[in-house]
């Protein structure tokens, strides 16, 4: 092939001349063979499709020569109801979840208070003596104990179980066959006393069998009180006791108030004692001043002669220790200091055995 600019050959395979660079366009050689092959499948595919009238769109005409079908178009209204259906039918579905669901609890807590209330019933008061006694014997009679079943009780053991119903209802004075005793009376006292509680029988062969609970500032003592146990150093100056027994049938007797009055006619007051200590605690370095302050701590410790004893044939003020920090309550530190009530003589005081008190001289 030559270059139609220059005239120059121009190589087989060649795009471009050698001579001037004239671009050359290859044109692929025209094969009849190959344009009827065309023809003729274009044909054969536009046999097989499915003509639509367009004049007529709610009409779908079908080739009945066509290989494949030709599904019908959905219209806009149609579409929306099918959707409706659609969600009409999932909400139904859930709805009937929820019923089955909340049907499914209830029977469970139907069960659940059945079986609850089987079981409160087979545990419901049977005197026992009662039911004892009908195992043992063959006579019975039937006592009906409410909603329950009736249970098969002799006649013998029905007669022992109201007597004991009788005995439970008695009166409160017939039932408190304890006396609750106190002592020393109430009054002015100026010698060390000692507060004791007794309980007596007031029928031959009782025992007692129950708490005692008192309280010191004079109201009425309940369960939630201090129990008596030892016998109580009477305090300095006045006080007002309050004593209450409460029985094994859980029952509290009548209260018992006492008031007293303590004072000494010794060497020094109370108040004397207490600053006899401070002044030799102070003297020893132990306290920094009559406050009671200590080197390194904020806190304070405090003295105060709250009762007296008397051991052997001497008098003594008690006087325990406190401390507290600020801003909260004074706690006792377990250390007591004593005094001589008649020559102020300065003890420290240790609990011996069996609570008994030991002097040790604090010079």
């Amino acid at each position: 092939m030559n270059c139609p600019e220059c005239g120059t050959p121009i190589p087989e395979g060649k795009l471009y001349c050698p001579g001037c660079g004239y671009a050359v366009q290859m044109v692929p050689d025209y094969d009849a063979d190959l344009e009827d092959n065309l023809n003729s499948v274009g044909s054969d595919i536009a046999g097989t499709v499915n003509r639509i009238d367009v004049a007529d769109s709610n009409k779908t005409e079908y080739d009945t020569q066509a290989t494949t079908k030709q599904i019908p178009m959905v219209r806009k209204d149609e579409a929306s109801s099918i959707r409706r259906r659609i969600r009409y039918s999932k909400e139904k579905s859930d709805r009937f979840s929820t019923f089955v669901v909340a049907g499914l609890l209830m029977i469970a807590l139907a069960a659940g208070t059945v079986i609850a209330y089987r079981g409160m019933a087979k545990g419901s008061f049977i005197p026992e003596r009662a039911v004892n006694a009908a195992l043992s014997s063959n006579r019975s009679i039937s006592v009906d104990y409410g909603n329950d079943a009736a249970y098969s009780v002799p006649e013998s053991a029905a007669e022992n179980d109201m007597t004991v119903a009788e005995e439970d209802s008695v009166s409160s004075d017939d039932l408190f066959r304890q006396t609750l005793e106190v002592s020393p009376e109430s009054g002015e006292y100026f010698e060390p006393e000692l507060i004791s509680a007794t309980v007596s029988g007031n029928e031959e062969g009782v025992s007692f069998n129950g708490i005692i609970y008192y309280t010191d500032d004079g109201s009425e003592p309940d369960e939630r009180s201090r129990i008596y146990r030892n016998e109580i150093e009477m305090p300095i100056g006045e006080s007002h006791y309050a004593f209450r027994l409460l029985d094994d049938r859980g029952n509290l007797s009548e209260t018992v108030y006492l008031d007293y009055k303590l004072g000494y006619n010794g060497a020094c007051s109370p108040e004397h004692a207490v600053n006899l200590c401070v002044a030799k605690l102070i003297q020893d370095g132990a306290l920094l001043d009559p406050a009671g302050h200590v080197p390194g701590s904020l806190g304070t410790f405090g003295y105060k002669c709250e009762t007296l004893v008397r051991y052997g044939n001497r008098v003594y003020y008690m006087i325990p220790e406190y401390f507290c920090d600020p801003g909260a309550a004074a706690v006792p530190t377990g250390t007591i200091y004593a005094v001589d009530a008649d020559n102020m003589g300065l003890y420290r005081v240790k609990r011996g055995a069996g609570g008994k008190y030991v002097f040790e001289m604090f010079y």
